[in-house]
């Protein structure tokens, strides 16, 4: 089973043939285990996290969260399965200049935090590659990586703060245009030119130089993947051993995301329509979705049944959070 773009389910037994087993909206899903998946739903005016048993369909809620039920409240907060620990954001009431402020909280075991206050500003994005959801707990819920650019349009910093005393460990001025977390703490986030790294041992540190975009982790944490802009005109996939090795890249494609630790699923790319709204792009996703296995280099279509493509109704592939 795979999760794919934060809303669809897939068997993946056969990562060329998959089969579609839910499809969510205005939520995303995650894999409990092989029988189960957990999301959130606003019930009564509230937001509560439910778990799903796939083969029965019984749910049954895990915990009401924080966060507000506004439109999209989903891509803007991190929570624990099971819903002890949750990160999200809260809008201030305009100032006498009309300027608002977030104000970004950590709720843990019922005890509610202010991590920190950043100015929201106003303005617009002008391109897909120009900002990134980055708001990810590590994989032992020690610690949470949070990216200004998720509430602001004027902040830009990269923050890791420890869960256990809500400590911010470290910071970074610039914006983060994607990052994910692997073994041992280490999250990985892509800069305006760089890769960087931070691990608690080590702080932060120089990984490469190049213009990634939506980075991720393979789940045995053996590999990167990423959207590499060294084109704008050309974005392709760039995927790379974590523990050092020969870089892959592929042809034309964007938004890589592992189906199963050595199956990378990636959206094509072809060029923009004619009369198209694709903003300052000049490409687009061409509704086509690669395979590409790390271990043999194999680059094939997946070939989805009738109805079961993930392109669909403004869903896109194959990130985590596309």
């Amino acid at each position: 089973m795979s999760v794919v773009a934060g809303q669809l389910l897939y068997d993946v037994s056969d990562p060329i043939h998959p089969r579609l087993i839910c499809r969510a909206q205005n939520t995303y899903v995650r894999l409990l285990d092989s029988g189960a998946i957990a999301y959130t739903t606003v019930v009564a005016g509230k937001v509560v996290a439910v778990r799903r048993d796939l083969t029965t369909g019984t749910e049954a809620r895990i915990a009401q969260l924080r966060v507000s039920p506004d439109p999209y409240y989903y891509g803007a907060t991190a929570w624990s399965s099971d819903g002890r620990l949750e990160v999200y954001a809260v809008a201030l009431p305009p100032d006498a200049n009309g300027l608002w402020q977030m104000q970004i909280h950590m709720s843990s075991n019922g005890a509610d935090h202010v991590l920190y206050t950043i100015p929201s500003g106003a303005g617009g994005i002008e391109s897909r590659w120009a900002a990134h959801t980055t708001l990810e707990l590590s994989p032992d819920h020690a610690y949470i990586a949070i990216s200004d650019s998720n509430f602001s349009l004027t902040s830009h910093n990269v923050r890791i703060f420890s869960i256990a005393d809500q400590r911010q460990v470290f910071i970074a001025p610039s914006s983060a245009l994607g990052g994910t977390w692997t073994a041992n703490d280490r999250f990985i986030w892509a800069s305006s030119g760089s890769v960087m790294q931070w691990t608690r041992a080590g702080g932060a540190s120089w990984l490469r130089s190049e213009q990634w975009f939506g980075p991720t982790s393979s789940s045995g944490g053996q590999w990167l993947a990423a959207t590499l802009l060294t084109d704008y005109a050309k974005p392709r996939v760039v995927i790379v051993p974590i523990a050092g090795g020969r870089t892959l890249v592929t042809g034309l494609g964007s938004n890589p995301g592992f189906v199963t630790s050595t199956t990378m699923w990636y959206s094509g790319e072809g060029p923009c329509p004619p009369g198209d709204q694709c903003m300052a792009d000049s490409t687009t996703p061409d509704r086509t979705v690669h395979a590409y296995n790390v271990t043999n280099g194999s680059d094939q279509l997946v070939v989805f049944r009738n109805g079961e493509e993930p392109i669909l109704n403004g869903s896109n592939c194959c990130g985590p959070r596309s």
